[in-house]
């Protein structure tokens, strides 16, 4: 498992640096590409994770000359300074108050005229960091997003993915219908999501929860948003 998240770290760490900037930027809504999303989530998630190993290091350092009482004041007390530590982070780069969004490029399947339907789907993926020991990476339950675990010859992976399979049923006129195949390579959908990590560390364990909060499906060629929806409010 450690394997699996140092190869991870590995293939996204040459981001990292300009993901921690863009937590500095004065916006509250920034749109990235899926690549560039990725690097915030580990960004962040990387904060927790830190905070994490902390403590599980602090549970297993118990000195043979303390008691039970004062190693579990001990504990406690580290607890409650890495708690505070995660909690400054979030206040400090307003993580709370941001929205990401990413675009995601669309793939126009087969428009059907009778019915005045266009089948939509993306191909494309999010990469986050998977569940480890003393973490959970989350997405709350909804019509949209997946959060899907995996694993390949014994490396674990987790990825955001749309739940697209049937794919969507996009109800469209012929002639917008016509004018978006013809402009297929800039017609992408867009979600925006929000970091929560109101339960960043409870106990021994973190939680780090991914939460999509609004999809459109757009052409940026034209700025033309066709259909857009609330996710999780």
């Amino acid at each position: 498992m450690k394997i699996a998240l140092i190869i991870f770290f590995f293939l996204c760490g040459g981001l990292t640096l300009p993901a921690q900037n863009r937590l500095d930027a004065p916006e509250m809504e920034q749109t990235f590409s899926p690549e560039e999303f990725s690097d915030v989530i580990k960004s962040v998630w990387d904060v927790v994770k830190k905070g994490v190993d902390e403590y599980q290091d602090a549970t297993l350092t118990r000195s043979e000359f303390e008691t039970a009482a004062e190693f579990e004041s001990r504990l406690q007390q580290r607890h409650d300074e890495i708690v505070a530590n995660i909690q400054a982070f979030v206040e400090s780069k307003k993580i709370s108050q941001r929205l990401f969004a990413a675009w995601l490029p669309a793939q126009l399947l087969k428009y059907n005229a009778d019915t005045k339907t266009y089948g939509v789907t993306t191909a494309t993926r999010i990469l986050v960091p998977p569940s480890a020991p003393g973490i959970v990476t989350t997405c709350p339950q909804n019509t949209y997003v997946s959060l899907v675990e995996t694993n390949k010859k014994g490396y674990k992976f987790a990825h955001l993915v749309l739940n697209a399979k049937p794919e969507y049923s996009w109800h469209v006129d012929k002639e917008t219908a016509k004018a978006a195949k013809s402009n297929e390579q800039n017609v992408a959908f867009k979600v925006w999501f929000r970091l929560d990590l109101s339960h960043a560390i409870v106990g021994s364990q973190a939680q780090f929860t991914i939460v999509p909060v609004k999809i459109a499906l757009i052409n940026k060629g034209d700025n033309i948003t066709y259909w857009t929806d609330d996710i999780i409010k």
